[in-house]
C-alpha cells in the first residue's frame, strides 16, 4: 500500500512538473516574440560607444488617446560590447516622453512615450556623444471605442 501511495505521489509530481515545463516554454516563446533586445546598433563614438533604441507598444501602434504609453528601452555599450553607464538625450517629435535626459546604467536605460490625440508617426531620437540612433511609434486611432 505505500509503495502504491509513492507510485501515485511520483506520477502526480512528474505530471505537475511537466506541465510546468510546458507552461515555462510557451511562456519563454511568447516573450521571445517579444525580445526586449535592441538589434539596430549604431556607432562608434568618439569614446567607442555604440547605442540602440527600440520601442515597445500594441500591434497596430499607441492609441492616439493623450495618455496610452509605449515603453522607449535605449542600450548603450563600449567598443567591448559591455554596458556603460552615461547620459542619453531624448527627443519626439510627437508625443511626450518620460525624460529628456536619461540615465543608462550597465548599458540600459528606460523612459516612456506618452501619445497624443492626433495620429501620426512620433519619431524617438536617442543621442550619446556624436552619434544617434531613432525609432518609430506609429500613434494610431482607436477603432471600436464606446460613444
Amino acid at each position: 500500500m505505500a509503495l502504491l501511495g509513492k507510485h501515485n505521489w511520483l506520477s502526480f509530481t512528474k505530471t505537475r512538473l511537466s506541465c510546468g515545463l510546458a507552461g515555462l516554454c510557451l511562456l519563454l516563446a511568447a516573450l521571445s516574440a517579444c525580445s526586449d533586445q535592441v538589434s539596430d546598433i549604431v556607432g562608434p563614438s568618439n569614446s567607442g560607444f555604440s547605442i540602440g533604441i527600440k520601442a515597445f507598444y500594441g500591434e497596430a501602434g499607441l492609441p492616439a488617446d493623450g495618455t496610452s504609453q509605449a515603453t522607449i528601452r535605449v542600450e548603450v555599450t563600449d567598443e567591448l560590447g559591455r554596458g556603460v553607464n552615461t547620459t542619453v538625450t531624448l527627443t519626439t517629435t510627437m508625443g511626450t516622453l518620460g525624460t529628456s535626459s536619461l540615465t543608462v546604467s550597465n548599458g540600459v536605460g528606460v523612459t516612456t512615450l506618452t501619445s497624443v490625440s492626433t495620429p501620426g508617426t512620433a519619431t524617438v531620437v536617442a543621442t550619446v556623444e556624436n552619434i544617434t540612433a531613432y525609432t518609430i511609434v506609429p500613434i494610431v486611432n482607436i477603432t471600436g471605442a464606446a460613444t
